[in-house]
């Protein structure tokens, strides 16, 4: 028997059998077909597949947008909540002093619950963030500070604060509010 006769006895000794073959020429025809669909689809046909795509392209940026812009608005009306609750517990506190003054309370009994009321107050600032501003013995600096006016001194430094008028507030390093402060200068000479 010569390998000729051999291999026409079994097909699978050439490496490929016929039923390979057969599903080779099958892949490749279903290829040809689809892609003679594909270039077979009318100008107008891609060119609504386009115009599809880029309605959906647009709906879906739509869609991002209205979404961030709902969280934006929640983050405005609630992103002060936790703030809004520590106030909360100061107002109740104020309202309790209020009502003690009617009663005719003794005044250092008013005077103890509106300094709790001053704890509680600043407490809330501190745990949101917001610090006060310290002024004494620090010269004046306009991005922390509001001069209401000047004062002459000579045993002061110029620009030095000499007494703070309003307390000013800082959050995360940012000024809320500046201290209003009056400030030293040099007397004129005359």
């Amino acid at each position: 028997m010569t390998k000729k006769d051999k291999k026409e006895d079994n097909p699978n000794i050439g490496g490929v059998s016929e039923q390979d073959s057969l599903n080779d020429i099958n892949s490749e025809e279903e290829l040809a077909e689809t892609s003679d669909e594909q270039t077979e689809k009318s100008p107008e046909d891609l060119l609504k597949d386009l115009e599809d795509q880029l309605l959906r392209a647009k709906a879906e940026v739509q869609n991002v947008r209205r979404i961030a812009a709902q969280e934006v608005t929640r983050a405005r009306l609630y992103g002060i909540e936790s703030l809004a609750k520590e106030f909360l517990s100061v107002g109740d506190n104020i309202e309790r002093a209020i009502a003690s003054c009617e009663e005719g309370e003794d005044i250092t009994n008013i005077k103890e619950g509106l300094e709790l009321t001053m704890k509680a107050y600043e407490s809330s600032l501190k745990s949101s963030g917001i610090e006060p501003i310290e002024c004494d013995g620090k010269s004046f600096d306009p991005e922390k500070h509001e001069a209401l006016s000047m004062v002459e001194d000579d045993s002061l430094e110029p620009n030095s604060i000499i007494e703070v008028i309003q307390k000013g507030y800082s959050i995360l390093d940012r000024t809320l509010r500046p201290s209003k402060v009056i400030v030293s200068k040099k007397p004129e000479e005359k």
